[in-house]
């Protein structure tokens, strides 16, 4: 007898007998993948063919119709043993099933919150016999190196996360892919494999809104519980120079650290959490955003084929809600409550097929975001304007780099001096927080926390909730005389232009704009990233200017050299203004003349516009050429 791929079985099946003959008497034999085990049935085998009379395929099981008469069947796929089913005293219309079983599988044990700097073994269950018998290699495929020591064959391989790397906020400490301490492993057998995932810790947004199990890591010191939930027995554990707490209650928790600094916990599952958040007295309009939201939706075009080079099964950490390994009523735990293989096939009708309770966690939903717990106490939700709520899925380079990219910008430390995270007049531009206020999208409160730098984050440019926002949930603002090829770059203008940071006066608010205005999308024409180590996701987030950007479109014979004299010329002119620059700080940041004489307000007005943009040079140089030559004339300076 002879093994044969189902596509060649069916091919057997049609040249049976015609319609106008009578079916031969069948047995109806389902196949089903291990529940959880993320096992596709594609590409299976079937012996001997020739027993074979009909086939119908989902993504979680296979229905065969058998000659009755045929003493047995064998069914495998490539990451299965393979299954021997025994239909000798079977008669015609009887159902018989049959699981399959993994050729490897990981035995028990929490590989998601291992500690950092601790030990860790990986130990895995044989399927069958053959697999047994078979030599384990093992390598790493993702995560920064670790050295493995196996054993038993390859059977069990043992191994040490690395540290956390220093310094850490306090609170929680927010851990994203990139440092949550995670290292991709990949078993070989034979012609099967089989990946393994092993992290140091869950992922956390730093918001003080829990899953049930999830253990975090707290920065500070002397944290003790002050306030358990209800059944909640919990305690503070050690975690090398650090803390950690795992609730173990639903419910509301108070932790105190040694300088009796509260910090308020809400703690509960994605399952559980009533989705009721756009109730008319509520959150309706930020509901009515999120329901257009490209992220709400990801997971369900994902599986109805929408998306190119989808994988369903590897998108669940970031495009369901929920962590994977984690009894926290996330979609994978539902997933496998449910006896879901885990693997999806992706069809037009996929997503109507999935069981509610599982659309109702798919997709980025509100407790994707905010946390399982609840909306955190008003003095806590500053902490939703931290990067690291986006970090938990965008921070995970090569393959996304917004975060990794963002934290070499100055946007990332636009307010590490301690007078832009304080003072109103500077707060608008320096701090997440203060720009929604002047945008009149959040109501600022003030440095709940001064001590904590948070910069430019996430939430200034990009609103999940907005009920208009564009492909990449850019806020849609109104924006200075930006061309319709600019706006793209609408929400750069709110900061980037006046006299304190002219880059967007200099370019487009003028009767008759120079060439860089005319570039498609406007300033992210330009500063597109060209940060080489990351892949396309992410790499625009540098806004570092490209040069490449240039040679390829309008300057094909070579950049020109921008005019530093004319930054010379701005300085030289500032200092006969009786001003001066400090090099370590802005501006605006120092104290301006302020002249009484007309000629001279406006020779300081010219300057500063100059002096305003480090590129004014660049950006427009026919521009500050005439910024600085009216100046000039003005305060009557020679060349």
């Amino acid at each position: 007898m002879k093994r044969a791929l189902v596509a060649a079985a069916l091919s057997a099946c049609s040249s049976g007998p015609s319609q106008s003959e009578r079916a031969p008497p069948s047995v109806h034999l389902v196949v089903r993948a291990k529940a959880g085990s993320g096992l596709s049935l594609a590409g299976s085998q079937i012996e001997p063919t020739t027993s074979l009379l009909g086939l119908r395929t989902s993504a979680d099981q296979l229905e065969l119709d058998v000659r009755v008469g045929s003493p047995s069947v064998t069914v495998t796929t490539p990451s299965t043993c393979p299954a021997e089913v025994d239909l000798g005293d079977a008669g015609a219309g009887e159902t018989r099933s049959v699981t399959l079983q993994p050729w490897l599988s990981i035995a028990g044990g929490d590989l998601t919150q291992i500690g950092f700097d601790a030990p860790f073994t990986v130990t895995l269950t044989p399927g069958c016999r053959d697999a047994l018998a078979s030599k384990v290699e093992w390598s790493q495929t993702a995560g920064e190196p670790v050295d493995l020591q196996v054993e038993q064959n390859g059977f069990v391989v043992r191994g040490r996360t690395r540290p956390l790397a220093a310094p850490t906020p306090w609170g929680i400490v927010p851990l994203s892919p990139r440092t949550r301490g995670e290292v991709e492993l990949t078993a070989k057998s034979g012609k099967h494999s089989l990946k393994v995932r092993v992290s140091a810790a869950a992922r956390a947004s730093g918001l003080p809104s829990l899953a049930l199990s999830q253990r975090v890591l707290l920065g500070g010191s002397g944290w003790r519980v002050r306030e358990r939930a209800k059944d909640g027995k919990a305690e503070i554990q050690p975690a090398g120079s650090l803390q950690s707490f795992q609730p173990d209650a639903r419910g509301r928790w108070v932790l105190e650290d040694r300088e009796k600094r509260e910090l308020s916990l809400v703690v509960g599952t994605h399952s559980d959490t009533l989705l009721d958040c756009g109730r008319s007295d509520c959150h309706a309009q930020a509901t009515a955003g999120v329901k257009s939201s490209r992220m709400t939706h990801v997971f369900e075009r994902g599986l109805r084929g929408q998306l190119m080079r989808y994988d369903a099964s590897c998108a669940l950490p970031c495009h369901t809600a929920g962590e994977p390994g984690l009894p926290d009523g996330g979609f994978t735990q539902v997933l496998g409550e449910l006896g879901h293989s885990g693997h999806f096939e992706l069809k037009p009708e996929a997503w109507n097929e999935l069981p509610r309770a599982l659309r109702r966690l798919g997709g980025v939903t509100c407790t994707a975001c905010h946390g399982p717990g609840a909306i955190p106490e008003p003095a806590a939700r500053w902490a939703v304007l931290r990067t690291d709520v986006c970090a938990t899925c965008h921070d995970a380079p090569p393959r996304y780099g917004h975060v990794a990219a963002w934290n070499a910008t100055r946007m990332a430390q636009a307010d590490r001096d301690e007078r832009a995270r304080r003072e109103p007049a500077c707060r608008g531009c320096h701090t997440t927080a203060g720009f929604l206020d002047r945008i009149g999208a959040r109501k600022d409160t003030g440095p709940t926390t001064p001590d904590l730098e948070l910069g430019i984050g996430c939430a200034a440019c990009h609103a999940p909730h907005a009920e208009k926002q564009d492909r990449a949930l850019l806020r849609v603002l109104p924006a200075l005389k930006l061309p319709d090829k600019a706006k793209p770059s609408r929400i750069c203008v709110e900061c980037h232009s006046g006299p304190d940071a002219s880059a967007a006066t200099l370019l487009y608010d003028h009767d008759s704009p120079g060439a860089h205005a005319d570039v498609p999308k406007g300033c992210v024409g330009c500063h597109s990233g060209e940060a080489a180590s990351l892949e396309a996701r992410g790499r625009n987030h540098s806004f570092r200017s490209n040069p490449a950007r240039c040679t390829q479109g309008c300057h094909a014979e070579g950049v020109p050299a921008a005019e530093t004299r004319l930054r010379e010329r701005a300085l030289a002119a500032l200092r006969a203004l009786g001003g001066r620059v400090d090099p370590k700080r802005p501006l605006h940041a120092g104290t301006l003349p302020k002249p009484s004489d007309p000629k001279r307000r406006e020779a300081l007005e010219s300057v500063r516009l100059v002096l305003a943009d480090p590129a004014a040079a660049i950006h427009d140089a026919k521009r500050t050429r005439a910024l600085l030559e009216r100046a000039e004339a003005l305060l009557g300076l020679q060349r």
